[in-house]
């Protein structure tokens, strides 16, 4: 069974033109199994590179890298030995399309095209479009809403967005019991991983991963493993100290 971890994927070598020539010639014309595998993990690093450019949630980036493997095996089907070109630079075109094809239904709860979420990500909408693009990938309102709904969204629009007295000190209030019940189950994580958790995914403006990573001379890699490591142990931990999802209301 192939292994498709990151740690894999960087360490696979790459093939050199003949032996990529050779398991695509095997594979398109013989169906060999081996050779579409031998393909697949020698690519892999392509795959995982483009998946932690469009997420920074493990398990996102996971369903991801799943998206672009499969758009590794139709590169695999369609290449055309004909042509003098790397099955890597070919690959690319087919993995990048899958990936983003699958964004916008794995990073958005709200169905919207994937073309429309990749250019409110990268800012290149204007005037309505972009409101409207970025409040549906916030959950806010519906992309596809209708003429007919637009007294709705108006009515909602005009809601204003300051919390009355009795609001302000619920939410002070729930503000406080979240901060101990989440200082509580950080207990549970040695200094590294308090450290890594609170400056990744517990500041307003986190830290980059790669900074920090530099800063504490570790690898990247091994910074997300101790990341990984230390947010299944909250999970575990956070309901053991109080924490219910309606403290997040």
């Amino acid at each position: 069974m192939m292994s498709l971890t990151y740690q894999s994927a960087t360490q696979e070598p790459l093939l050199v033109v003949e032996q990529e020539r050779v398991a695509i010639r095997k594979w398109q014309e013989e169906g060999d199994q081996g050779s579409l595998e031998l393909l697949i993990v020698s690519h892999a690093r392509q795959v995982w590179a483009q998946a932690i450019n469009w997420a920074n949630n493990p398990v996102h980036i996971e369903d991801l890298v799943t998206e672009g493997i499969i758009g590794l095996m139709r590169a695999a089907d369609n290449f055309d030995l004909k042509f003098k070109v790397r099955f890597s630079t070919y690959a690319v075109w087919w993995i990048s399309a899958s990936i983003s094809a699958a964004l916008a239904r794995i990073k958005v709860v709200i169905d919207i095209p994937a073309r429309t979420y990749i250019e409110a990500r990268c800012g290149r909408l204007q005037g309505n479009k972009s409101v409207s693009a970025q409040m549906a990938i916030q959950d806010a309102i519906p992309i596809e809403t209708q003429a007919n709904d637009r007294d709705h969204f108006v009515s909602i629009a005009l809601q204003s967005p300051e919390p009355n007295p009795e609001e302000l000190v619920i939410a002070k209030s729930s503000s406080k019991a979240l901060s101990r019940t989440l200082s509580n189950a950080l207990e549970v994580l040695n200094p590294t991983e308090r450290k890594i958790i609170r400056r990744l995914k517990l500041q307003y403006s986190p830290d980059c991963a790669k900074k920090l990573a530099k800063e504490m001379n570790i690898s990247l890699t091994k910074l997300r493993q101790i990341e990984r490591h230390a947010l299944m142990r909250l999970r575990k931990e956070l309901p053991k100290c109080g924490f219910q999802l309606e403290m997040l209301s």
